[in-house]
């Protein structure tokens, strides 16, 4: 890109910053620094790894192989098999057959799916085992690395496991299937006119994945898969130096190709007209536009330089500024849209092709309209570009979240690492540390005007027909007027030919407090040595839970809750009710609308927001600690000052009704639906909205309800966690929180309002139904519950338990053993703080409609055995995984917010015994439980079968 010439002068402004002497060297030429944590290096053999010691999570360790192929790699009989080879990595390896990863990995409490996994994409596959305990000693990290190994040269690829996995992958295929999918596939080839791109999407074709002989997938493992296109990454609480030793000890050996061939980047051809495309579908719920600009991609040989460092910053620049234009323009009345967003990025998929892409969703009949808005706003980018005001806001809010990066970074999970260093081997990315990155950009940033910004538009933003898509996907619906290409090539000529103004930033410069509230007083304290938290009585009757930790060094988590919520009001205000919580976010406060508010709140980490549960209102909210103050302010304002903003309102309704319109069309909404409506016996207040429902909405009634539920503060009981200044705190709780509204009396929490919130169906429940779809699915939902046992944190984590062994359950039998599902899930839980209590087990299974008879006998019967008999090996391996999660839990403010409430509220402590409880689980035990609260109790069945 011409901008790189045009930012020279920036790099020799951060010289200094990255120890290069200018007059020795082109500072544009000197590559950019990497982060001294990380080890990198390259065995003989060619393959890359990268090692990095870091101490968040502590005592866990993250293994990643990157390989640089892909799909795109495919030869035409092969299309899906980069994605199914991934599927065999889990099917039996070299030195773990069959099943051996996955039994393993779970034997040191790694589940599979969450943090064993991995994903192909069209130029890049990548295998991750996350979450390591180190506790499990050397022998357990060791043998990670040799699964990677395994997964680089050893996998076994059993024809009888390749056949049974082909019904998998057929019904991963199904359960992704959707209206959108459907046209972006058919649409593919015409998106990549004459590039490889257009005829290799990952998923593939599945008459190849149905059909495939062994040898062809075997071919592409052997051809692709080998130490040159291979990187290995271990990241976590590790000894650098040994790990890197035994990377070089394990990985030396493996031996390349004789000819290995190499790794051509596909390229993506220019196009100097327009290209157009409009489709439609049946079960399509929402009509759609992108207008996009293609340019060429930065070469990877140039990503390691300071030129690249300032283009990623600028565009982000150019996307933040657009997107809130977009935004205000969205709330006008007469927007043609309803949303809409714009970024640049990758020209969809393509490593060699880059756009600046607009998303659209335009209102009823006015898809031109929208095109030609999108490209209105395009060409007063790239003509005028941005204003100052507008470039301040976006840097302070960029320059803000870097900040708090800065202050967490020894905070940062290892996946973040991990998946940092995965993008610099397979694409290139520089690979900073945050210091680096923050000290680069605290210089760089001031000295980069909006002229720079505003330059770089010229060269994102086509002025001309050349590099132009543009893609439409509506309805397929009796009675519909469809847009034509030629109808949105007159309509983007138009709008590029109009005489178009700058944009004008009204800015409201005044404080968000416009005067500052009579201060309370904090009148008595005590201390809670249980939890380690302070708890304070303010002279208006509110309560502040006040827990300071180290855990995270810039975080500080707010959360404010009454008893009363929704179980306060009618079923007759269901519309409202459930609007309430966006319709509330969307509002203003104070003096500011909702436009305004995000321009004066430029800059700031800090979030409150105002909510209603069904037993509960909440405020809830986090911040930095420098930034803690703007939250209190505007909690303060959600108490007393919404500010009515019916352009927000309106488009909020506008956004509901382009849902709402076509959901009938969907078989996923019709299901979800029919899952609420089964389990709480039709109960009124569980109707879902339709689109009709939207005309009963009233902002007015919400915001009064707003009113009567942050009326009374003596109500409220606040709680804050995390690392703030207890001094600064206190004078901010006064003067915040004290000063709230409070009366004697207010409206409080009834217990004859139970049985409006929760009700649910008794007995058994069967609800079997038909639907016409375009790809036929199946899709089963089963619940055993008991809603008469107390809560306690035994019965929540024998829930917990005996959902984990059946989810382990159904993977081996419904999705191994029977090639029935991509997916079968289940889960236990125990909930505690409703009106009344409830247990219970789930499961979850989208199937091949031919095999639905299959897992259905299985999910019924594995249930009932489990009421008898509890698989030991299984439960032990559930019980590791809980302890752990148990452990990272601790070292979460999220966490300690919940146990304080929960004990606070409830009286249950769900910490200090946790471990021990899950450690004296035994089969018995959980087969008792299951048997007690499960077997014989209430059921529910829900299953969509396609029609015939």
């Amino acid at each position: 890109m011409k901008i790189r010439k045009i930012l020279v002068f920036a790099a020799l402004v951060v010289t200094g910053a990255l120890g290069i002497n200018a007059q020795e060297a082109n500072p544009m030429m000197q590559p950019l620094p990497i982060d001294p944590a990380i080890r990198t290096g390259k065995l003989a053999n060619g393959l890359t790894y990268y090692v990095r010691h870091n101490g968040y999570p502590e005592k866990r360790v993250n293994f990643y192989i990157a390989q640089r192929v892909g799909s795109i790699q495919e030869e035409e009989n092969q299309r899906g098999l980069a994605h199914f080879l991934e599927h065999m990595c889990f099917n039996g390896t070299k030195n773990f057959p069959g099943n051996g990863v996955i039994d393993y990995t779970r034997s040191l409490g790694v589940q599979f799916g969450g943090d064993l996994n991995a994903y192909t994409s069209i130029d890049q596959t990548v295998y991750n085992i996350n979450n390591v305990p180190t506790d499990r000693g050397i022998a357990a990290l060791d043998s990670c690395l040799l699964i990677l190994k395994d997964w680089s040269n050893s996998l076994t690829l059993d024809p009888k496991e390749i056949d049974q996995e082909r019904g998998v992958i057929h019904e991963e295929w199904r359960m992704r299937t959707s209206a959108s999918s459907r046209m972006f596939e058919r649409n593919l080839e015409k998106l990549y006119p004459g590039s490889k791109y257009g005829k290799r999407y990952p998923i593939g074709l599945m008459s190849v994945i149905d059909n495939f002989k062994p040898k062809a997938l075997r071919d592409y493992y052997e051809k692709w898969y080998h130490p040159t296109n291979q990187a290995i990454i271990v990241v976590g609480d590790i000894d650098v130096d040994r790990t890197e030793a035994k990377i070089k000890e394990m990985f030396s050996d493996i031996k390349n190709p004789e000819n290995p061939a190499p790794i051509v980047d596909e390229q993506v051809p220019d196009n100097a007209e327009p290209i157009i495309i409009v489709d439609k579908d049946k079960e399509e719920q929402m009509n759609s536009v992108e207008l996009m600009f293609k340019y060429d991609s930065t070469p990877e040989d140039q990503k390691g330089y300071l030129p690249y460092l300032i283009e990623d910053f600028v565009t982000d620049m150019a996307s933040a500024m657009l997107n809130a234009r977009l935004q205000e323009e969205a709330q006008k009345a007469d927007a043609p849209f309803v949303s809409a967003y714009g970024y640049a990025g990758n020209y969809i998929f393509a490593k060699t092709k880059d756009a600046f892409t607009f998303n659209a969703t335009p209102k009823d009949g006015q898809t031109e309209a929208t095109l030609a808005a999108l490209t209105r706003e395009a060409m007063r980018a790239a003509k005028f570009g941005f204003t100052a005001t507008e470039y301040e806001r976006a840097k302070a809010n960029y320059m803000s979240a870097l900040e708090k990066k800065y202050t967490n970074r020894d905070k940062i999970n290892n996946d973040v690492f991990g998946r940092a260093c995965a993008s610099n081997y397979l694409e290139k990315e520089p690979l900073l540390s945050i210091e680096q990155t923050y000290q680069i950009m605290q210089q760089l940033t001031p000295m980069l005007p909006v002229d720079v910004v505003n330059e770089a538009m010229k060269q994102l933003i086509s002025l001309s027909d050349s590099n132009v898509v543009i893609y439409n996907t509506t309805t397929e619906k009796e009675g519909m007027v469809y847009s034509t290409e030629a109808s949105l090539k007159k309509a983007y000529d138009d709008a590029r030919a109009e005489k178009i103004e700058a944009y004008v930033d009204n800015v409201k410069q005044e404080p968000l407090i416009a005067e500052q509230p009579k201060a309370g007083k904090i009148v008595s304290e005590k201390e809670n040595a249980k939890f380690g938290y302070k708890e304070l009585t303010l002279s208006n009757g509110a309560r502040v839970l006040l827990k300071k930790t180290n855990l995270k060094e810039g975080e500080v988590l707010f959360s404010g809750s009454s008893k009363g919520g929704k179980s306060l009001y009618d079923a007759k205000e269901r519309v409202n009710l459930d609007l309430f919580n966006d319709v509330i976010s969307y509002s203003g406060l104070g003096n500011f609308s909702s436009t305004e508010l995000q321009k004066v709140l430029a800059g700031k980490n800090a979030n409150v927001n105002l909510s209603l549960a069904n037993l509960h209102e909440y405020v809830s909210g986090s911040c930095t600690p420098k930034d803690m103050e703007t939250m209190f302010q505007m909690n303060y304002l959600y108490f007393t000052n919404i500010k009515k903003d019916e352009q927000a309102f309106n488009s909020l309704i506008n956004q509901y009704r382009a849902a709402l319109k076509n959901k009938s069309l969907s078989a996923e909404s019709a299901l979800q639906d029919s899952v609420t409506y089964t389990l709480h016996a039709h109960d009124a207040r569980q109707i879902s909205l339709e689109e009709k429902d939207l005309d009963n909405a009233n902002y007015d009634r919400i915001l009064q309800i707003a009113k009567e539920r942050t009326a009374n503060a003596a109500d409220f009981t606040f709680t804050i966690v995390g690392n703030f200044d207890e001094t600064l705190v206190r004078q901010y709780i006064e003067t915040y929180i004290a000063s709230l509204p409070s009366v004697k009396k207010g409206k409080k929490f009834v217990h004859e309002n139970f049985n409006k919130i929760s009700k649910y169906a008794t007995g058994t429940v069967d609800n079997t139904f038909h639907r016409k779809m375009e790809t036929p699915k199946s899709n089963i939902y089963m619940f055993w519950y008991n809603n008469t046992v107390p809560f306690t944190l035994d019965n929540s984590i024998k829930a917990d338990a005996a959902g984990q062994v059946l989810d382990m359950v159904y993977l081996k039998t419904i999705r191994e053993e029977q090639s029935a599902a991509y997916s079968a899930n289940a889960g236990g839980f125990a909930n505690l703080g409703n009106d009344v209590p409830f247990n219970a087990i789930y499961g979850y299974c989208p199937v091949k409609p031919e095999k639905k008879d299959i897992a259905i006998q299985i999910m019924r019967e594995e249930l009932q055995k489990l009421g008898s008999t509890i698989d030991a090996d299984m439960l032990n391996k559930t019980k590791d995984l809980m302890v752990k999660r148990y452990e990272d839990g601790l070292k979460t403010n999220g966490y300690w917010m919940n146990v304080i409430q929960t004990w606070d509220e409830n009286g249950v402590d769900i910490n200090t015994d946790y471990e021990k409880l899950v450690n004296a689980l035994t089969p018995a035990s959980v087969a008792k439980y299951v048997k007690d609260n499960f077997i014989g109790k209430n059921s529910v069945s829900v299953i969509m079968l396609p029609q015939e």
